[in-house]
């Protein structure tokens, strides 16, 4: 069982900005960077 919270519409992308990021929605928008995780 997993918790999914409800996506809010607070604010979105255009259209070209939603389909280079891959979503409209700002907080989903976490680009993969190639380097290693953790706080720097």
């Amino acid at each position: 069982m997993a918790y999914v919270p409800w996506q809010h519409w607070n604010t979105v992308y255009d259209l070209e900005r939603g389909m280079a990021c891959g979503t409209i929605f700002p907080e989903l928008n976490k680009p993969f960077r190639g380097v290693r995780g953790g706080c720097r």
